[in-house]
């Protein structure tokens, strides 16, 4: 059956997630963690689907509260299935997003794209860099080495980041066959959630092992939540919206 199937599917995907990313997600760790000790600000980035990934960073339940996603409506599938795909496709995008967010060098960019090959995350992934912006990647290596850049440059988000973490999805995402012509189960997902928590997780305890302040929002639904989450909000998310 599909789901006995898609569960072992999924499982062994996240084994294989954890077993071979715990060097970089350490690695990644330690440079959201010198980021912070020097006052610079993480962000996150996706298109489409892959977007859901910086945004369950943001503003949320155990979530560390200084996290800036850069995410325009556009970008995802709110309006339109298909206005997403077109734009990620487009270059001269990335003239849209300069104009709104403001990077900075050493600040540090966790970018989102299962193929990583579309135009326009390899064009602001290529500005962010000559900014001096570090780059994060969570991506597929199997699928991204099967493709060619959309980008002139010819290349693909592994070939940019600083540091890659793999999310192992296959070729076009989804691994159960429910017949010949027919493959469902997506996993990207799923593992670059369980890889950007997992990350965002590690660096906030670099933060309380070294004494450092690690403001993590808590649930709204928990009693006297709501007063703690405001203090944090005031403090680095509405200052944050209020400055662009």
């Amino acid at each position: 059956m599909f789901i006995e199937e898609y569960n072992q599917f999924v499982t062994d995907t996240l084994n294989q997630v954890f077993e071979e990313n715990k060097e970089q997600i350490e690695k990644a760790a330690h440079l959201l963690f010198e980021t912070e000790k020097n006052h610079h600000k993480i962000y996150t980035f996706g298109t489409g689907h892959s977007h859901m990934v910086g945004q369950d960073l943001y503003a949320r339940a155990g979530g560390y509260a200084k996290i800036y996603p850069i995410v325009e409506t556009e970008l995802t599938l709110l309006t339109h299935p298909m206005k997403s795909t077109y734009i990620e496709r487009t270059t001269e995008y990335a003239d849209v997003l300069e104009q709104i967010y403001h990077l900075d060098s050493q600040d540090v960019m966790i970018v989102t794209s299962n193929s990583g090959r579309n135009a326009l995350v390899v064009e602001y992934v290529m500005r962010a860099k000559e900014k001096g912006v570090k780059i994060i990647a969570i991506t597929s290596l199997s699928h991204s080495q099967k493709v060619t850049s959309r980008h002139s440059s010819g290349l693909r988000l592994f070939e940019l980041a600083d540091i890659v973490l793999d999310n192992f999805a296959p070729y076009g995402d989804a691994g159960i066959d429910i017949d010949s012509e027919t493959r469902m189960g997506p996993v990207s997902t799923i593992t670059g959630c369980y890889l950007s928590q997992s990350l965002i997780g590690r660096f906030v305890e670099l933060l309380v092992e070294n004494q450092m302040e690690a403001p993590v929002l808590r649930s709204g639904n928990m009693d006297h939540a709501d007063e703690y989450n405001q203090i944090l909000f005031n403090r680095y998310i509405y200052k944050k919206v209020q400055e662009k």
